[in-house]
Parts: C-alpha cells; structure tokens; sequence
C-alpha cells in the first residue's frame, strides 16, 4: 500500500495547486454556527447575570465567520442598543462581543 501511495504522489507542485489546497484546507476548518435553544440562552444570561455581580472573568465562545474563537475577561457594560457586552480582558483591552455571535459562555479558569 505505501508503495502505491508514492507512486501516485506529486514530485512538483504548482504554485496555483497548492494555492488551491490551502483554500480546500481552510474551508475545511470552517463550521457553520450552531443554533441555540432558549434553555442554552437563558443558562447564558444567568452566568452573565452572576460574573457581572460579583466580578468573576468570563469565558465566551464567539462565532467570527465560520470559526470559533475565545473572549476571557469580565463583564463591565451590556449595551442593549448596540446588542453587545463590553469585556475587558486581562490586559486591559475592551473587546466587544454581540449577542448575536455568542455561542456558549462559562467561567473563566482560574489561574
């Protein structure tokens, strides 16, 4: 089997193939965004709801166009116009998370 496999295998590729794999393998990477139940939501704002009480880092998983990416920092302003929590995070940097694109929200691990 591993000798077939080195026969067929490409000795040269052109700039415009492997152009074309890394497209196929990025697109590989990417996820469709998962659809949320009122329970899942609800949990959410409870755990939002508490951090923002006592201050407690949190954890968001943020849909960001076809990938999953993590918001750790504390809760310290909800805009309800703008439908976006304001998190600071360690370093001081405000990011801004929408509602929209939250996926899952737990506390931060300490340490």
């Amino acid at each position: 089997m591993e000798i077939e496999d080195k026969r067929w295998a490409m000795r040269i590729i052109l700039p415009e193939h492997r152009a074309g794999l890394a497209r196929q393998a990025e697109a590989k990477r990417k996820v469709e965004k998962p659809q949320l139940d009122a329970q899942q939501i609800e949990d959410m704002e409870i755990t939002v709801a508490e951090s923002m009480e006592f201050g407690a880092p949190l954890a968001f998983e943020v849909y960001d166009d076809g990938y999953i990416r993590e918001v750790i920092g504390a809760v310290h302003y909800v805009d309800h116009i703008r439908k976006e929590f304001r998190v600071k995070d360690a370093k001081g940097d405000t990011n801004f998370v929408r509602f929209a694109d939250i996926i899952n929200v737990k506390n931060a691990p300490s340490g």
